[in-house]
């Protein structure tokens, strides 16, 4: 079937390149007119400005700085400039043969359609997203800079998870990964300024988008049917930051924020700052310099219960072994740092310099009272445990950085840019220390609830008060470092044809060169030191609400490490091989498509090629060997994707725009997956997979949009999946050499598929009476379906599960008002819930339950320079909720209140 495909696009494509070319002969001498266009009561270029030839038909849209750049025959033209909320403008210019006229345009105030207040704050952000949208060839969404403060996120993954399909899985509350139409973030992708980030994760591809403060960004693009331009591996969607830029605005901009953020939970206050300033210099603007600066901090808390697999006991009752309850302290602070340094010498040339630095440090004490080893069932109001109470302190700080140079020339109807890159991430961790003490003896338990979301302790035992029946059991303090290193080169060739026709060719090539590597050592110790015999003069007080447990004392931390002598810690050689490995990864890609406009029809094909070569390097460990570290081995594979692409537009009105397409994406294995690693534990083995092929993927999507005048969209969309070689993890008896192990690795799995709905509506209730014409109302919907079909082995059977990460139900909703200076928004945001990884057993699946969060903002702007807002998150207290199988059995509960944030903006 694929093949058939491939042959059908060969023709398509064929065809194409034949009529642009055969219309090329009877095409007249062509000239370039170039401009900007901007709205400067604003003080802004606007992107996704429509731009038409009124008596050639031929059409640009402005990009990111406001700029386009059109073809034209030479002699008398009459421009049309067409913009979303803006009444259209028409110019006349003289267009010169083979030479390059300016034609810049000022959509000013008076001009628009609509009240003024509606091209304040939030209006002009909306408008800027949904004009890019309207006029992009294929299929995105847009978040603008504008619109960011009206929401309360923090980070940019939160600011992302209010458009169509997108959701977001959460750290402690706080949104860290995105997922786009249900695909896990691993099958995502994502870049700035078109360059992919180097990931800081040991184990994960997706780039944690908390690293990154929504402050210092631009424009967030989620591209969900890629052009064959951009890189291929992305199954779910593209993720694009786009990079402020000094030509974004005319003249010199300085803006910032002072605020502070508040955690309910951890009844803490922290500091936020942001700083930005931009100008563009001399008379005619060649050298322009932006940078802007975020400091965040957060103090917050969160409070969980979680318990171990359930089975089923003698009794035909499910039973659990053990139930642990735990406290969160964290700290977490974000700084980032963005530069652009462009130069423009001329109306054909570009050249940029520009830098990214961002730094998130997570400090957390988690503090943790363990009931195990007693069997607890669904329906028991007491039990026997042994009790453990531990604490772990650790800091753990990320890192991304970028470096990217590149540039633009236009000669005629040729234009070429070319970016060469440097990207480096790293997550280092150097103290991850855990203290353990145990009880001597067991207690008997009062539980309550236990079948449920909390399961708690209605009776406290008497023991708890015993704190020096608590005797030392170990302390481990553990250092690991991951690092990535990537570098990066692409060039896109396109000629503009001198055809009767709109048309173009565009080609180009891309060089991907990672180096990841991981390095952990582990030290341990069992003994018993005096100052550490037990719990006695060891503990502090909580606010833990299930359960009232003495917790060890933070402090105990600094005496460890002020007496490290004492312990004598053992080097732990296997647990510390067993994580260490490097990989080398190489893709080289190339891509040829085409573009015509015929009528009301925008007709895109191409095609683009990579190839993938990676090496990995790991350690063999054996736990039950005197020496458990084996040796290292390297393994290696390599692979190619053709990958095809169709993409239609149809303008039906001006405003009714109907979206088609048909792609072929890939996903990449991650590096957890991909690593060389084979650890042996007594009859448990654990083993990477290097010869993992990537996961593959055709996609059809379908989207009919209307753009309201009034600043607004209503749109229905539908999307399909067909993919193969989907990985997952999988645990089974398997022999090896002979023996028989408990096996646990990464396989690729048969057939999947996604299909689904997509609704979306936001519109400016402008015809309402009086004051009532500040409500806004946004809302979408995704509806989908999915289905995966794993591979059977000897020991296991293949079955059917639904496809991991996928939550079939995605939307958010908001209400705003905006007038009078003053703006106000409720919003929503709700996921079903989803397969979190796949068991041994059907009852060993883990589900993420559904998630549904209330956040409010509030702003009031005082004589257009200073803003003063609050925002509330997570007003209804959502918890994280997880379980096991699909009966509800509890996996996880874990709440974190509410946070606010209040501040000040500014803005000259």
């Amino acid at each position: 079937m694929r093949l058939l495909h491939v042959k059908i696009f060969t023709r398509i494509f064929l065809l194409l390149c034949i009529f642009v070319g055969s219309t090329a002969a009877s095409a007249a001498d062509n000239g370039r007119v170039t401009g900007y266009v901007m709205d400067s009561k604003n003080n802004i270029k606007l992107a996704g400005v429509k731009v038409i030839s009124k008596d050639s038909n031929r059409k640009a849209v402005t990009d990111q700085q406001g700029e386009y750049s059109l073809i034209l025959p030479a002699g008398e033209q009459t421009i049309i400039f067409s913009y979303l909320g803006y009444d259209s403008q028409t110019q006349s210019v003289t267009v010169r043969e083979n030479a390059t006229t300016t034609l810049d345009i000022d959509f000013s105030a008076d001009v628009f359609t609509l009240e003024e207040l509606v091209v304040r704050g939030y209006g002009v952000g909306q408008a800027r997203a949904l004009n890019r949208q309207k006029t992009a060839a294929n299929l995105t969404n847009i978040v603008a800079s504008d619109a960011f403060g009206r929401f309360p996120d923090q980070n940019a993954a939160e600011a992302l998870d209010r458009l169509p399909g997108v959701s977001l899985a959460r750290d402690q509350g706080e949104g860290r990964f995105v997922i786009v139409r249900g695909i896990q973030p691993d099958l995502n992708s994502a870049s700035v300024d078109g360059i992919s980030l180097a990931a800081p994760d040991a184990d994960a591809r997706s780039v944690l988008l908390d690293v990154l403060p929504m402050n210092v960004m631009e424009t967030l693009v989620v591209t969900k049917s890629l052009t064959p331009d951009m890189p291929a591996d992305s199954i779910g969607g593209h993720v694009d930051i786009e990079m402020p830029s000094a030509y974004d605005k005319k003249g010199r901009t300085v803006s910032g924020s002072i605020g502070g953020n508040y955690s309910d939970l951890a009844e803490e206050w922290a500091e936020s700052i942001l700083a930005s300033y931009g100008e563009a210099y001399g008379d005619d603007q060649a050298v322009a310099f932006f940078i802007s600066a975020s400091w965040d901090k957060r103090e917050l808390g969160s409070d969980n219960v979680e318990a171990d697999t359930w089975e089923v006991n003698d009794d035909d009752i499910w039973e659990t072994e053990e139930v642990e309850f735990r406290e969160y302290d964290l700290t977490r602070e974000r700084l980032g740092i963005t530069s652009n340094l462009e130069f423009r010498p001329s109306d054909n040339s570009m050249y940029f310099i520009r830098g990214l630095y961002g730094e998130y440090e997570d400090h957390e004490y988690r503090r943790r009272t363990i009931a195990g080893d007693m069997g607890l069932s669904t329906e028991a109001t007491t039990q026997e445990a042994e009790v453990a109470i531990e604490m772990k302190d650790r800091t753990e700080t990320q890192k991304n950085m970028m470096f990217t140079a590149g540039g633009e020339n236009i000669l005629n109807t040729w234009s070429l840019d070319y970016t060469v890159a440097y990207s480096y991430a790293e997550q280092d961790t150097p103290d991850d220390t855990e203290f353990a003490f145990e009880y001597d003896g067991t207690m008997d338990f009062a539980f309550q609830n236990v079948g449920g979301d909390t399961p708690g302790i209605s009776v406290m035992p008497d023991e708890f008060d015993d704190l020096g029946g608590y005797e030392f059991d170990e302390v481990e303090d553990a250092d690991q470092i991951v690092e990535e290193e990537a570098w990066l080169f692409e060039a896109n060739l396109k000629k503009e044809l001198n055809t009767q026709l709109p048309a173009y060719l565009k080609g180009g090539v891309y060089a991907s060169i990672k180096n990841k590597t991981s390095d952990l050592e582990v030290y341990t110790n069992d003994e018993n030191p005096a100052n550490f015999d037990t719990l006695e003069g060891n503990t502090s007080g909580g606010r833990y609400e299930f359960a009232d447990f003495p917790l060890i004392d933070k402090s105990l931390t600094g005496r460890f490490m002020g007496d490290m002598d004492a312990f004598e810690m053992q080097y732990e050689e296997a647990d510390s091989a067993a994580e260490d490995y490097e990989t080398d990864e190489k893709i080289y890609a190339g891509y040829l498509m085409g573009n015509v406009n015929i009528g009301i029809w925008n007709l895109l094909a191409g095609a683009r090629v990579e190839f993938t070569d990676l090496e990995t390097t790991g350690y063999v460990v054996d736990e039950g060997e005197d020496s458990p570290v084996l040796g290292k081995e390297t393994s290696s594979n390599d692979y190619t994707n053709f990958l095809p692409g169709i993409h239609v537009r149809a303008d039906i009105s001006d405003n009714l725009i109907f979206y088609g397409a048909w792609t072929n994406t890939i996903s990449r294995p991650n590096w957890e997956q991909t690593r060389y690693a084979r650890k042996t534990d007594d009859e448990e083995m654990e083993v990477g997979n290097p010869d993992l092929d990537p996961y593959e993927a055709m996609n059809w999507d379908a989207t009919l949009s209307y753009y309201m005048p009034s600043v607004g969209v209503a749109s229905i969309g539908f999307f399909c999946k067909d993919i193969d070689n989907f990985i997952y993890s999988t645990t089974t008896d398997a022999v090896i050499a002979g023996e028989i192990y408990e096996l646990t690795t990464f396989n690729n799995g048969g057939n999947a598929s996604i299909c689904g709905l997509e609704l979306a509506y936001e519109q400016k209730l402008s015809f309402l009476p009086g004051p009532l014409d500040g409500f806004s109302l946004q809302g979408n919907l995704t509806v989908s379906e999915s289905e995966a079909d794993t591979i059977g082995t000897e020991y296991a059977d293949a079955r059917t599960i639904d496809f991991p990460g996928h939550s079939d139900t995605v939307g958010s909703f908001a209400v705003s008002y905006e007038k009078y200076n003053f703006f106000a928004r409720l919003s929503g945001t709700y996921r079903s819930e989803y397969l979190d990884s796949m068991g041994a057993e059907v009852f060993e699946d883990e589900y993420i339950d559904d998630h549904f969060q209330i956040d409010l903002s509030a702003s009031y702007t005082i004589r257009d320079k200073y803003t003063l807002f609050a925002n509330v998150i997570n007003i209804n207290n959502e918890p994280l909720k997880a379980y096991y199988g699909e009966s509800g059995r509890l996996r996880q509960y874990e709440e974190y209140g509410f946070s606010a944030r209040v501040g000040v903006k500014f803005n000259f």
